[in-house]
């Protein structure tokens, strides 16, 4: 089966290995030239276009690892001739995607997997929510961030959120724990129009006992969100329906706290870099009034990346009790807070 052309909009199938290659400034041209002549890459120059056929990955990989950041952004790539610089991809695109090959593989054969990682109430030590994490294994692991990467290179975000949204729903609804919570990652950016992009989803749910005030949607990288008014549609849908929402990574942003008051969300987290600051005491003082803000709010605060007793213990100073803790800590019960009385029930509960 022909892979999509990464050239040709990610769509077309093509097999025909010739690019062209448009420098924008002159300098840059002659700079390319001399570096195909060196390495002996064949070209023909026609117009100031290099078109490129039989030594196209060795011309990709020496104008990668050859020009800096700068020039490679001043070089565009097409596959045909009269194309025009406007329909053409940025060189760095283009050879993103190529290293990208790996996700259309994964998403093409369903080969995705799933980890729940805790959130813990610290207060009664039992689970309070499960978030659900897409990873895979093929010829090496790739984590979120990689995967969420290699889907807008790749073009494929809209149809990686829908298929993450699915896979996440389809794995928790046979361990899903009735009273505990399941937070479930997308992408403001590939959710167009709420309703038809929720249809699989709810599609899904159908085959499972998850109800809709079992789910929490989290928004992935809530700070680089652009489009606040297309979020706030989002998150209205989404309450109609009787889901949750939850904002990441709240407080490490210039924005966050502004998108708390317009958005808000049922759940914040904050993000691991702030809470491993808590004993400096203006980070401190930041926390604490984050903190008493929600709970004006109504809002629940999580805490993120709770690795350790002592971080517990500071998140409880600073009034945080539910905690995130990651999915290789295994047994969080040594780690959980207990109330002075009854501590041995709070520790075989956890």
């Amino acid at each position: 089966m022909k892979q999509p052309c990464i050239l040709c909009t990610f769509q077309k199938e093509c097999a025909d290995s010739t690019v062209f290659l448009y420098a924008i400034n002159p300098i840059l041209r002659q700079i390319v030239a001399t570096l195909f002549r060196d390495l002996g890459v064949r070209f023909e120059f026609d117009n100031d276009l290099f078109r490129i056929d039989a030594d196209r990955k060795l011309a990709l990989e020496a104008l990668r690892t050859r020009l800096s950041e700068a020039e490679r952004s001043d070089i565009r790539v097409s596959r045909e001739r009269g194309a025009g610089l406007l329909a053409a991809l940025p060189l760095d695109v283009y050879t993103r995607a190529l290293d990208s090959a790996w996700f259309d593989e994964a998403l093409r054969t369903d080969a995705f997997t799933t980890f729940f990682q805790p959130i813990v109430d610290t207060r009664t030590a039992t689970v309070f929510a499960h978030e659900c994490l897409i990873r895979l294994f093929a010829d090496r692991a790739y984590n979120g961030g990689e995967i969420i990467d290699a889907a807008f290179a790749t073009g494929s975000i809209h149809l990686f959120d829908s298929h993450a949204r699915r896979l996440s729903v389809r794995k928790a609804g046979p361990q899903f724990v009735p009273g505990a919570k399941v937070f479930i990652n997308f992408m403001p950016s590939s959710i167009y129009d709420p309703a038809f992009c929720m249809a699989s989803t709810l599609e899904e749910m159908s085959h499972t006992t998850l109800k809709p005030a079992d789910i929490v949607f989290e928004v992935v990288e809530s700070d680089h969100v652009h489009d606040v008014k297309h979020l706030q549609k989002i998150c209205d849908f989404y309450r109609k329906e009787g889901f949750g929402f939850a904002l990441d990574d709240v407080g490490t942003g210039s924005s966050s706290l502004q998108m708390v008051c317009d958005l808000k969300p049922d759940y914040i987290k904050l993000d691991k870099s702030l809470i491993s600051k808590l004993d400096e005491p203006m980070y401190r003082s930041m926390i604490e009034k984050m903190v008493e803000f929600a709970g004006e709010s109504g809002v629940e605060v999580i805490g993120e990346g709770v690795e350790t007793p002592e971080t517990v213990a500071m998140l409880h100073s600073v009034g945080i009790h539910l905690m995130q803790f990651p999915e290789w800590l295994g047994n969080t019960a040594r780690y959980c807070h207990a109330e002075e009385s009854g501590e041995q029930e709070h520790q075989q509960n956890c």
